[in-house]
């Protein structure tokens, strides 16, 4: 049996609750840290969905050695810097839409990520949807 993903969640948005939590608590993913620049919020974030600890920063979520991956729900302009930072520190990434501010900043990610040989997935959770999946199976002529 495999050991679960473990997460750790930058910052305490209100989307981190409706799309990694239930996600994660579907899947048996660990949520293992989370830091939120109001601790107190995090810390109730943490209360709430059962992640395993706060901690200070982004960066010691990121740099924490039990976080294999990030998720990254941070405002759209903080989205390159994190991911980019997450990725030098060998955790795979989800982030919320864009993952970068600009064209420039996503090629870097991208290279990024390849040089790494790490994960970077932008968060378009429909595609994963069982409504898309049967959309594609119908679309490709696949009866069920």
């Amino acid at each position: 049996m495999t050991e679960p993903l473990r997460l750790g969640v930058l910052g305490a948005a209100r989307i981190s609750e409706r799309a990694i939590v239930p996600a994660a608590q579907e899947t048996g993913t660990r949520l293992v840290a989370v830091a939120a620049r109001d601790r107190d919020r995090a810390e109730a974030f943490a209360d709430k969905h059962g992640v395993e600890r706060v901690l200070d920063s982004y960066a010691d979520v990121i740099a924490d050695p039990e976080v294999e991956a990030i998720y990254n729900p941070l405002a759209n302009g903080l989205h390159g810097r994190w991911n980019l930072a997450a990725i030098e520190a060998g955790n795979a990434v989800l982030s919320e839409k864009p993952f970068a501010s600009n064209a420039e900043e996503a090629a870097e990610v991208r290279d990024a990520a390849a040089e790494a040989d790490v994960v970077v997935l932008e968060g378009f959770h429909y595609l994963f949807h069982p409504v898309t999946l049967r959309l594609h199976d119908l679309l490709a002529g696949v009866e069920q």
